[in-house]
C-alpha cells in the first residue's frame, strides 16, 4: 500500500512538473509574440516597446483557452508609458479576441482579477454587515451618468438587506467629470460628521439633473460645494476639501482600482468576480 501510493506520488509530481514546464514554454511563446506584434506597431509610430509581462492568467472554462493579460511598457512621442493588452490561448493557437458565439461577449470585457481580501476594508463598507456570507465592491463616481441611474438601486437592496450582503465601495472620480472629486471628497467628510447613508444619498439627488449643469463641463469647485451643502445641511469648506489627507485617500482607491483592473465606472465585483451585468448580488437577497 505504501508503494503504490508513494508511485501515484510520483506520478502526479511528474504530471504537474510537465504542466508547468509546458505553461511556462507556453508563456515564453506568447510573451515573444506580443513583442513582435505591438513591437512593430509602436516602431510604425516612431515609439519603442521596452518591455512585455504577464500580469494575469484566467481559464475561461471553454474549450481550454485560457486569457492573459500583458503589462506592455513602452516608449511613445518621448513618453514613457503602461498599457494592459489581452492575448488568449488553447495552446495550439493564439488570438487577440475570443467572442462568445451565443452572447456575442469579448472575454477581453472578462479579464479581471478574483479580489484579495484587502478590497473587504472596513472603512470601506458602507451598508451590510462585515460578516455576511457575500460581498459586493463597487467602484463609482458620483456624476457618472451610469452610476447615477443604477446605484441608488443597488445600495439601496443592500441597505434593506443587510444581514446577506457587505457592500464595500471605492471613489473613481473620473478626470472627465471635474467637480467628481469635490464631490467624493465632501461625502468622506460628511460620513466622518456622522451623516448616515452619504454614498447612496449621493446618487439619489442627482446633482447635475437637480442644478442643472453639465457634469463634463462644470469646473466650478465652489458652486458644486454649495450644492452639496444644501442637500445635506453641511457647512463644509474648499479649504476642507483640499485637506491632502483626503487626497491621499482618493489616491489609496485609485491604486485599489488599478489592482482590479478597473477602468471605467460603475465596475462591480461580487464574491470577488468581476459581475458584467451588475445585478449577480439580486439573486442572494433575502
Amino acid at each position: 500500500m505504501m508503494k503504490l501510493s508513494m508511485l501515484k506520488l510520483l506520478t502526479i509530481t511528474a504530471l504537474l512538473s510537465s504542466s508547468l514546464f509546458a505553461d511556462a514554454k507556453l508563456e515564453k511563446l506568447l510573451i515573444k509574440y506580443e513583442k513582435q506584434r505591438v513591437g512593430k506597431q509602436l516602431a510604425r509610430m516612431g515609439g519603442e516597446l521596452h518591455s512585455v509581462n504577464i500580469i494575469l492568467k484566467k481559464d475561461l472554462k471553454q474549450d481550454n483557452w485560457i486569457g492573459y493579460v500583458m503589462d506592455l511598457s513602452f516608449t511613445l512621442q518621448d513618453k514613457k508609458l503602461n498599457q494592459k493588452d489581452t492575448l488568449f490561448s488553447n495552446g495550439n493557437m493564439i488570438s487577440t479576441d475570443l467572442v462568445n458565439i451565443n452572447n456575442k461577449i469579448s472575454y477581453k470585457h472578462l479579464m479581471y482579477p478574483t479580489l484579495t481580501k484587502e478590497f473587504y476594508n472596513k472603512k470601506h463598507l458602507i451598508a451590510g454587515e462585515p460578516n455576511a456570507k457575500h460581498k459586493l465592491v463597487i467602484f463609482s463616481d458620483p456624476l457618472c451618468p451610469i452610476c447615477i441611474d443604477e446605484m441608488p438601486f443597488v445600495m439601496k437592496k443592500i441597505i434593506d438587506n443587510p444581514k446577506n450582503i457587505a457592500l464595500y465601495y471605492y471613489h473613481m472620480p473620473l478626470s472627465m467629470h471635474p467637480t467628481a472629486k469635490v464631490l467624493s471628497k465632501a461625502s468622506i467628510i460628511a460620513t466622518k460628521q456622522g451623516i448616515k447613508n452619504v454614498d447612496y444619498r449621493i446618487y439619489n439627488v442627482n446633482f447635475p439633473k437637480k442644478y442643472k449643469f453639465d457634469a463634463y463641463r462644470e469646473k466650478n469647485e465652489q458652486k458644486v460645494l454649495n450644492f452639496f451643502n444644501k442637500e445635506f445641511g453641511t457647512k463644509i469648506t474648499l479649504s476642507q476639501i483640499n485637506d491632502p489627507k483626503l487626497d491621499k485617500m482618493l489616491a489609496y482607491d485609485e491604486m485599489m482600482a488599478e489592482r482590479a483592473f478597473v477602468n471605467g465606472t460603475p465596475t462591480l465585483f461580487f464574491d470577488g468576480e468581476y459581475d458584467m451585468t451588475r445585478s449577480e448580488f439580486e439573486k442572494f437577497l433575502k
